[in-house]
């Protein structure tokens, strides 16, 4: 049995036993006491240690959502010379340096990491900013072309020059012999040769250059075609005008030629020398007669002489119905001046002969004409290619732009998956950004283009107006009108 036993089995009476059962009672409060102390330390002590790593999770937090301050993209321009207004703002804009991710250098693996790396925190405007460094293309050779274009068009071909078998005279003196022989009284077709002869010399002489001097010298005019005037008339020559062309003074002079002597034709192209006036860079000898020389003279070393002077000279001679003998002469004559002989036998066949002078110009001119729509043709054209092309490269790249920078707001409204983000308000500015873009090559390049066509065309007009012009005169002149 133990102590308690036998201490509860003691006789309430034994006063030994109670203080026993009193100490015991005591022990156990005690011992109660004791074990609840350590029960709430150890409690204080396990909330210590489960609050510790809260306190430090808490601060590991506040670290990681702890963001650098944004700094905003500085953006560099194209500078372009030769531009002498103020550029507008979209402009100005166009010249903007391009992107990371521009043409050829567009990645979307590459995209998307950058746009990974954006921070959650940017207003819309710095956003887009963020996609104009990244997607912005390279618009600054089209805008030089456009800010530099130049819609003119102006042909320059040199105008012919109108001078009478000599395109090239500066100072250029034309001087006509008249063979004043008696057979030139001879009648063909209802008129003598001398009156059929003395139209088409004035027909000519109308129409040589304002700038040209002109001499009418006539030869043989003395006495009469008998023998016993021969030496008398073998030896007379003379110039009845020599100055400018001069219609009533001119129609004076060759009024004064009458057909009555023989024909010294070597002695006319011996004097026609001094009707030369000082100066002159080239001479156009017309000699006009009916016959081969008839005074002994040899006019074919007289033609030779003329040419082999320091004055380019050049003989052609008329032969007015000339037999064969005649014909075979004047040709040598025409042959040894540099020129050309043309037989004709009728007052028709002698006009022919000027108007073809005529009928040279005019096809000068036709050729004049026909340079100049060439060359206004290729040159609108070269433009209008130049703006057309211009404004197509422009276009591309503007919807190339546009879309990529689309794309990029749809992955940024992907990833910051909140209704108020600002990336889910900027589809509208990025459309008009890249719109206005596009319009601007629209309207610019189809500008320049119609102003090109418009410039071309009125440059064609204006060599089609003149060059007709011209070649109206030449054959007014060629007509006698």
């Amino acid at each position: 049995m133990s102590q308690m036993e036998i201490n509860c089995g003691a006789s309430p009476h034994n006063h030994g036993g109670e203080n026993t059962l009193k100490k015991l009672i005591m022990s156990l409060v005690l011992f109660a006491f004791v074990l609840s102390a350590c029960s709430k330390d150890e409690s204080q002590s396990a909330q210590v240690e489960s609050e510790e790593p809260k306190s430090k999770g808490t601060e590991q937090v506040e670290v990681e959502e702890k963001t650098e301050t944004y700094t905003p993209r500085e953006v560099a321009y194209y500078e372009l010379e030769g531009i002498d207004r103020e550029l507008t703002d979209l402009e100005q804009e166009m010249l903007r340096h391009p992107g990371i991710f521009s043409g050829d250098n567009y990645d979307p693996a590459k995209v998307e990491e950058a746009l990974d790396k954006l921070p959650a925190d940017l207003t819309k405007e710095q956003y887009i900013e963020e996609l104009k460094y990244m997607f912005t293309e390279d618009y600054h050779k089209e805008m030089e072309t456009l800010l530099t274009f130049d819609s003119t068009i102006e042909v320059d071909i040199e105008r012919p020059d109108e001078s009478v078998d000599t395109p090239t005279l500066k100072t250029a003196h034309y001087a006509i012999l008249v063979d004043a022989s008696g057979s030139m009284a001879a009648k063909v077709g209802g008129k003598t040769r001398m009156e059929a002869a003395k139209e088409a010399v004035l027909e000519f002489a109308e129409q040589i250059p304002e700038n040209a001097t002109l001499s009418l010298r006539v030869y043989g005019q003395d006495g009469s075609n008998k023998e016993s005037d021969k030496a008398l008339s073998c030896e007379s020559t003379e110039v009845l005008y020599n100055n400018s062309f001069e219609a009533s003074e001119f129609n004076n002079a060759l009024a004064q030629v009458k057909p009555v002597g023989w024909t010294p034709i070597a002695l006319g192209l011996q004097m026609v020398k001094g009707d030369i006036p000082e100066g002159t860079d080239d001479v156009v000898v017309y000699v006009v007669s009916d016959g081969i020389e008839t005074c002994d003279g040899d006019p074919v070393q007289e033609a030779k002489n003329l040419v082999s002077s320091d004055i380019e000279t050049v003989v052609n001679i008329i032969g007015f119905d000339v037999d064969n003998e005649g014909q075979k002469l004047l040709k040598e004559v025409a042959t040894a001046g540099n020129g050309e002989f043309t037989y004709v036998n009728s007052e028709q066949d002698l006009k022919k002969y000027m108007r073809a002078q005529y009928e040279e110009i005019q096809k000068r001119w036709r050729e004049w004409k026909d340079a100049g729509k060439i060359q206004a043709r290729e040159m609108k054209d070269e433009k209008k290619i130049l703006a057309r092309e211009t404004k197509d490269s422009m276009k591309i790249k503007s919807r190339r732009e546009k879309d990529r920078m689309k794309i990029a707001q749809r992955y940024l409204k992907d990833r910051f998956d909140d209704y108020d983000h600002p990336t889910r308000k900027m589809f509208s500015d990025i459309v008009d950004y890249g719109n206005k873009k596009w319009q601007y090559a629209v309207d610019n390049g189809n500008r320049l283009w119609q102003e090109a066509v418009d410039n071309g065309n009125r440059e064609w007009q204006e060599y089609v107006d003149e060059g007709n012009k011209k070649i109206r005169e030449a054959i007014d002149k060629k007509n006698g009108n």
